[in-house]
């Protein structure tokens, strides 16, 4: 963690693992999966990235914080069958405002 200056004022990058395990998806739907994150603020850019295998036919996870602390993780299957991927770790990396 660190201070750094952006074009917009400074900001700062943390990073947090949390495992997850998100549910099955069925085929050409997405699923919505609320994760704990505690450094997550409203607000915040926030990076999700798999630390183990990602199964073919998900999209990225994209992560958003709709209440501090919890962050709301989306994953879609674009394929025509369910697909259950393990509990992995995930490496959130959020992005706010410096204090």
């Amino acid at each position: 963690m660190g201070i750094r200056e952006g074009s917009n004022g400074p900001f700062v990058i943390e990073t947090q693992d949390v495992t997850v395990d998100v549910a099955s998806v069925v085929a050409v739907t997405a699923l919505d999966t609320a994760v704990l994150v505690p450094k997550a603020l409203v607000g915040d850019g926030i990076l999700v990235t798999p630390q183990g295998v990602w199964p073919a036919g998900l999209t990225a996870p994209q992560g958003r914080c709709l209440v501090a602390g919890t962050v709301q993780v989306r994953v879609a299957n674009v394929t025509a069958g369910a697909i259950d991927p393990v509990s992995q770790t995930m490496r959130f990396t959020l992005i706010h405002d410096a204090p």
